[in-house]
């Protein structure tokens, strides 16, 4: 992990932009919400909180771009992009629970959009495990 990637690897305007789109978008939802909660007294604690964590992993992964010059950076920008996605959805569900819909329908959109989450999760994890098994072996 204290490798130093080739610049192909870190890719580092590619992933600024990527950020910069996905951050804009939890503060806009962050500044909504806090907004509707106050207008309408509704309890979107839970959303801001999610929201506010995942602009806060985007924004430090941002940073981490920046200066990231050894593998172990890349490692945790991505894993703070993770965490940022993953407290989006989070958001999302948490303001299915509150909202008047049916236990049902709030659960099964829920178990979809933390299914899609795990999966890409999961393809990202596992594409990196190869990569590096390939590296040490000098695949």
């Amino acid at each position: 992990m204290s490798d130093i990637p080739s610049e192909e690897e870190q890719d580092r305007e590619s992933h600024r932009s990527h950020i910069l789109a996905l951050a804009g978008f939890s503060f806009t939802g962050l500044l909504a919400i806090a907004v509707l909660d106050a207008t309408l007294v509704q309890d979107f604690r839970y959303s801001v909180y999610y929201l506010l964590v995942s602009f806060l992993c985007y924004l430090s992964a941002l940073n981490f771009q920046g200066y990231k010059s050894k593998r172990w950076h890349d490692q945790l920008a991505t894993a703070l992009m993770d965490a940022a996605s993953l407290s989006l959805i989070m958001s999302i569900i948490s303001i299915l629970s509150i909202r008047p819909f049916s236990a049902f329908f709030a659960s099964v959109l829920s178990v979809i959009a933390l299914s899609v989450w795990g999966v890409d999760h999961f393809i990202k994890i596992r594409f990196q495990d190869v990569f590096l098994k390939n590296k040490k072996t000098g695949v």
